[in-house]
């Protein structure tokens, strides 16, 4: 039985030119990997203050300021209603009070 024919091997140029080729298949690919390892490291780094970080800490003092405000209207709302009362309370009874009616005096009586 004859054995079967087996491709002559290439010439050396194409060997070598497979084997450049592959190196620099291997080189992009470790350039590549180089950048995305530059890229993590950057993006692992602490960051120096940035001025997004001022402003979100004013926003938020001006919320807490905001906030205790609004308690404080509340406070002042929650007595109000007694307040108001009590005023129109009084008011009634310096309206009703007998003999001490200044509204009309010298408001039409006789001239002299």
């Amino acid at each position: 039985m004859p054995e079967p024919e087996t491709a002559p091997p290439p010439p050396k140029d194409d060997r070598l030119d497979a084997v450049i080729q592959a190196m620099r298949l291997m080189i992009e690919t470790q350039n590549t990997h180089s950048q995305m390892l530059a890229r993590l490291i950057e993006l692992a780094t602490p960051s120096e203050e940035s001025p997004l970080e001022d402003a979100l800490a004013g926003i938020a003092g001006a919320l807490r300021d905001q906030t205790t405000a609004l308690l404080q209207i509340g406070t002042t709302l929650d007595g109000l209603g007694a307040e108001v009362e009590a005023g129109v309370m009084r008011g009634l009874a310096t309206a009703l009070e007998p003999g001490d009616d200044g509204s009309q005096s010298g408001a039409g009586g006789e001239t002299c």
